[in-house]
């Protein structure tokens, strides 16, 4: 796959990445265990909210 384009992904063990204007690519990974994923979903949605306002 190439890296042109921005994805969001959810669910444990994924990873949302943000593709810039200038080819920078930043990625923001959600814990693996399901259990944890689901204790700490606002903190997940929090910095995927922020990666992908800037």
């Amino acid at each position: 796959m190439e890296e042109k384009q921005t994805i969001v992904a959810l669910g444990a063990g994924s990873i949302t990445k943000r593709v810039y204007s200038d080819g920078r690519i930043e990625r923001c990974d959600n814990v693996k265990d399901v259990g944890q994923y689901m204790e700490r979903i606002d903190e997940m949605i929090d910095r995927k909210r922020k990666l992908l306002e800037e």
